[in-house]
């Protein structure tokens, strides 16, 4: 599903999959994020040009999970992303494609790449910054003149978060804090939101902080809207497990 944001930003809706934005450009799109399959990939370049008469000029990936990145190889644009995206990505081998069942192929590496922020202007000014917290390399776009953000992973809407092995709440939790201010948050998993997003998702993360010191009973979050109400509950677990292994 397709949902407008601005005139310039649109999101392209996959239930519970990764978010894609699509931010127009004056000559060209921007494209945040690609998701898991590249034939989505093609699907969304075709729609692209089909609603914009513009093609994808550039690509940005927020992190380095596949759901965000495998759908690179379809695009012949330039790639940007944090260093350790593309260090992470390196990684990806024949044995990682089939712990995710997917067949193996070459990944398309980002290849415009930052350590802080990056700036793309193209009629708008679009900004890139490294937040990691989510992983060590999550990065998350600031469109001002739309009073857009769009956070990747590091804000999810309607369901449990993935925390994984590398992610580090006390970071996470700063790069909240440091998100600009912005009437729209798009947040990598779930409906489009706003600052309460952001807010939730602080407490989220330090509500989790306090069920692995004991501070929290599990129990306490059967009656807590901000844990009841997200969907894969059994991700919580999950997720806890990946922080005390």
């Amino acid at each position: 599903m397709v949902k407008k944001v601005t005139e310039n930003v649109y999101v392209i809706e996959h239930e519970e999959a990764a978010n894609n934005v699509i931010i127009i450009g004056k000559k060209g799109v921007v494209l945040v994020d690609t998701s898991l399959f590249p034939e989505k990939a093609k699907s969304i370049a075709k729609f692209v040009r089909e609603f914009t008469m513009k093609n994808i000029s550039l690509v940005f990936n927020t992190h380095y999970h596949p759901d965000h990145t495998f759908g690179n190889v379809v695009f012949d644009v330039p790639v940007v992303a944090h260093t350790l995206t593309r260090e992470k990505m390196e990684m990806f081998d024949h044995t990682y494609f089939e712990s995710l069942g997917i067949d193996y192929f070459e990944p398309k590496l980002p290849d415009v790449l930052f350590d802080d922020t990056f700036e793309h202007e193209d009629g708008l000014k679009i900004l890139f910054i490294h937040g990691p917290g989510h992983t060590p390399d999550s990065s998350y776009v600031y469109i001002p003149s739309e009073s857009v953000l769009i956070t990747g992973d590091t804000v999810i809407n309607k369901i449990h978060p993935e925390i994984v092995s590398d992610s580090n709440l006390v970071t996470w939790l700063k790069t909240l804090e440091k998100l600009p201010k912005a009437k729209y948050v798009i947040p990598g998993h779930g409906d489009i939101g706003d600052a309460d997003s952001i807010k939730s998702m602080s407490d989220y993360i330090v509500k989790v902080r306090k069920l692995i010191t004991g501070e929290l009973n599990p129990h306490d979050t059967e009656n807590d809207p901000n844990f009841a109400n997200r969907e894969h509950t059994e991700m919580l677990e999950w997720s806890i497990k990946n922080l005390i292994s």
